[in-house]
């Protein structure tokens, strides 16, 4: 779907993903952490991450004894994930559910806490935000939490354009720019002698539209930290109602 990634999430480059988001993972284990400590506090048993890529937040909640399933973007990354989770003898049911459509589970299950980290500024119509908090409601047993993260344009630095090999034969290219509320960024992919591209956008959104759309869809924001890192961003904690 336009707007929205693909290639990352599919095979050679999803065995890579950290390499190409290598800015988020900096900071990671410290906003793991918190992670942690806010579905601790909230008596959290049953977890679900939404776009758990390879699984690192699923290995690590779930060694805080809290159970932990996962949805991936494609089969490619959900294979990688459980792979990993296997060799560390984590137990987690991984889904398939595409990023650009709300987060979709077997009917029967309901979790007391949910986490998706990036969503908030995926480029979603009004229309399909609603969707996907609607969908994530109904996963969430009542009182469940969501803890999820965005980050305001004010406080964005560009990235230069980059060029970054990701194994042999394997690497990225990537630019970006402002275009208004619009965060593009254009990607080539190179396999061999296979080249192929893709752009993607990301859109600001403010604490005020953050709590505007969350009351809408029946949670209230009940924990709130900045998060003053290489890419400074709001972390939530909101409660189903």
């Amino acid at each position: 779907m336009k707007g929205f990634l693909d290639l990352p999430y599919r095979l050679p480059f999803a065995a890579h993903y950290k390499a190409f988001d290598a800015g988020f993972y900096v900071d990671f284990p410290r906003q793991l952490k918190i992670m942690g400590a806010w579905l601790r506090e909230s008596g959290c048993r049953r977890t679900l991450d939404i776009g758990a890529m390879t699984g690192g937040c699923i290995e690590y909640i779930s060694g805080l004894g809290m159970r932990m399933d996962g949805i991936q973007f494609t089969p490619d990354v959900q294979r990688l994930a459980a792979a990993r989770l296997r060799e560390a003898g984590v137990a987690s049911r991984l889904f398939v559910s595409p990023v650009h459509a709300p987060p979709r589970v077997p009917a029967r299950l309901r979790y007391d806490g949910a986490v998706a980290l990036g969503w908030f500024n995926l480029p979603f119509s009004t229309p399909r935000l609603r969707a996907w908090l609607a969908a994530l409601r109904r996963l969430l047993a009542p009182g469940g939490v969501f803890l999820f993260d965005f980050f305001e344009f004010r406080r964005l630095v560009l990235p230069p354009t980059e060029a970054v090999r990701l194994a042999k034969d394997v690497a990225l290219v990537s630019h970006a720019e402002r275009r208004g509320r619009t965060l593009r960024r254009y990607h080539l992919w190179i396999d061999g002698a296979a080249l192929r591209a893709e752009s993607s956008d990301l859109v600001d959104r403010s604490p005020a539209e953050a709590r505007r759309e969350l009351a809408r869809a029946g949670f209230d924001v009940v924990k709130t930290q900045h998060l003053d890192v290489h890419y400074p961003r709001e972390f939530w904690l909101a409660r189903r109602r």
